[in-house]
């Protein structure tokens, strides 16, 4: 299971560097699809985990702007209030049926809980397409999300290739949702291939806020003031972690995933060493010429299966931020919405 997506996230990482090489032809879907326009009018619903960080509210922002590009309707964007919030979403789920919509985009906010609602919206005709995190159903039509084993094995080898003897804490996240999971494994695995690199922590706990990381953080420097660097699962943890040893005074050098609003501050800073982009716009966008294609009756290109997830998805390319590419990356096309943006009403 891991090689399988080990393999793929070799083969995704290769292709981000063609697809990254030349900015000038970057553009807003960065070459995950060829984009298509919808057929007849689809009314689409979205219930995401929360709209309280970029990723998310980055792929709110992409989902709504693309959706003008597609020609589809979002009729409702509901976020559930965070992870674990099974009830509040299946709530929301159960809304999204009575719509009259044709496909549900679905931000689950765990992995296992959905089964019986998904059947019922399947039921009545609705396509059912998992956004940024995988969900345990084989009734989910596909998945646009990224390569979560991937993402840990590579921050793994980051850290190994910077010192084969790193003591690393790690802060894994909450304990339920499957991408977090995923990634540990594939950090730990990683860890396994640098014999003198040693984990301590690895406890799944908590949420995924800036408050999450600063006392996790906070706590394992203290119990290892050794430490050499910080894996934290994503964003806010990754944040957080960060300024907990900046203001401990430790040298401790954090790897992770998601670019927050404060992640270039503290690249320039030498805290944050190394940042996996989760492009959450570009995965906004990407699901919603997917969902376009599943609507249509279109080809569904560069979908993969394997591992856990029982539904084939598109993995999102990965691409290596650190403090020497990232003023040049396109921030603001694919990671981040622009900081005036709010999400819309749609009552």
């Amino acid at each position: 299971m891991k090689s399988l997506f080990k393999s793929v996230g070799r083969i995704v990482i290769g292709l981000s560097l063609v697809l990254l090489g030349a900015s000038a032809s970057a553009d807003r879907l960065r070459g995950s699809v060829e984009p298509v326009k919808a057929d007849k009018p689809y009314r689409i619903g979205v219930t995401v985990v929360h709209f309280v960080d970029d990723y998310w509210k980055g792929i709110s922002y992409g989902l709504v702007e693309e959706a003008k590009e597609a020609g589809v309707e979002i009729v409702r964007l509901f976020a559930a209030g965070g992870y674990g919030k099974i009830a509040e979403q299946i709530a929301q789920l159960e809304t999204l049926s009575t719509l009259d919509v044709d496909a549900v985009i679905l931000g689950a906010t765990n992995f296992n809980g959905y089964d019986r609602v998904i059947k019922r919206l399947t039921d009545k005709g609705i396509a059912i397409v998992a956004a940024g995190v995988p969900v345990n159903s084989d009734l989910v039509t596909m998945g646009v999300t990224m390569d979560e084993v991937a993402i840990g094995s590579t921050l793994a080898g980051y850290v190994c290739k910077q010192n084969p003897n790193a003591q690393v804490l790690t802060i894994p996240g909450p304990s339920g949702p499957a991408w977090n999971k995923l990634r540990f494994d594939g950090f730990e695995a990683g860890a396994k291939d640098c014999p003198g690199m040693v984990l301590h922590g690895n406890v799944f706990k908590g949420d995924t806020k800036i408050e999450d990381g600063q006392s996790q953080g906070s706590d394992l420097l203290i119990k290892h003031p050794e430490a050499t660097h910080i894996y934290a699962a994503a964003a806010n943890l990754g944040t957080g972690a960060a300024l907990a040893a900046k203001r401990i005074g430790s040298d401790a050098k954090v790897v992770t995933a998601t670019v927050t609003s404060k992640t270039v501050e503290l690249m320039k800073e030498d805290r944050i060493a190394m940042v996996i982009s989760e492009p959450g716009v570009l995965i906004g966008r990407s699901l919603i010429q997917y969902t376009t294609r599943v609507l249509n009756k279109n080809e569904l290109p560069n979908l993969v299966s394997g591992g856990p997830i029982p539904y084939q998805q598109f993995l999102i390319p990965l691409f290596q931020l650190t403090s020497k590419n990232v003023d040049s990356y396109e921030l603001s096309l694919y990671d981040q919405p622009p900081a005036d943006w709010h999400i819309p009403s749609f009552n």
